[in-house]
């Protein structure tokens, strides 16, 4: 849904972009969930239409230069979709708009769901500044939106990390979101200054969380290695974002 509604985003200038959502129950055991992406942006050109789930298809698509490229969002939108034996389809026309059909059976989990963890069990009442770095505007408005549910946060956002760095320059925050593969300055460059100590000892020591697509172990490993406080995959669980956040900060406020 994240890629669909990016792409859908990117490539759409001005005009509208639209969901919907409909479960079906089609058995005891399985419900039958269909969404619907619609779009007034650029469309897809005829000729490409078929390749539109090519992952070298951004290497052609004539807007590249200006909206980013296509990129591997929609393949990876195609294998999920395939791999949970379910169906996609995409009606565009070029300069109209895009509509994009998901059809995907899931089973029925009616087992006891787990206890939510608890949101910011440490320090729960003191108020959080977060700094949000992140370039993709959907990501942007998905982490806004987590976060404006708890009143005791506020939040800024930086597109790419050298922003960051100059937010932080010129505001006092409590935590940093941060994404690792942006534009200008990365997540690792962005970290490795603040962890310098060329932003002062406050913000040297300020958590770090690490949020990013990649789940690779690798990728885990090496931002705990450079300083990061913690890590977490995407798409942002709320009450695992709520949980890391409260745990690092509380931390963050003890005495040396």
């Amino acid at each position: 849904m994240n890629n669909v509604l990016g792409n859908a985003v990117k490539f759409t200038k001005s005009g509208t972009v639209s969901f919907e959502m409909q479960c079906v129950a089609i058995s005891n055991t399985t419900s039958r969930f269909s969404f619907h992406f619609s779009d007034t942006g650029v469309g897809i050109p005829l000729n490409l239409r078929e390749d539109v789930f090519d992952s070298f298809s951004q290497m052609r698509y004539d807007n590249k230069r200006q909206f980013g490229g296509l990129g591997l969002g929609l393949t990876i939108v195609n294998h999920l979709v395939k791999r949970f034996e379910g169906n996609i389809t995409i009606d565009s026309e070029e300069g109209v708009g895009t509509d994009v059909y998901i059809d995907i059976p899931l089973e029925i989990n009616r087992e006891k769901q787990q206890k939510p963890l608890n949101p910011l069990n440490n320090d729960s009442n003191a108020e959080k500044h977060i700094l949000i770095v992140e370039d993709n505007v959907m990501n942007q408005m998905i982490m806004k939106k987590l976060l404006q549910m708890n009143s005791k946060f506020t939040f800024e956002v930086a597109e790419n990390g050298l922003k960051a760095i100059n937010m932080l320059k010129e505001t006092c925050f409590d935590v940093v979101l941060m994404d690792l593969q942006m534009p200008i300055m990365d997540g690792y460059e962005a970290t490795e200054i603040i962890r310098s100590g060329q932003l002062g000892l406050k913000n040297k020591n300020i958590p770090i969380i690490a949020v990013t697509a990649d789940a690779m172990q690798e990728t885990q490993q090496k931002v705990i290695d450079m300083g990061m406080t913690d890590y977490m995959t995407k798409p942002v669980n709320k009450a695992l974002l709520f949980d890391k956040i409260g745990n690092c900060t509380a931390f963050f406020a003890k005495p040396a």
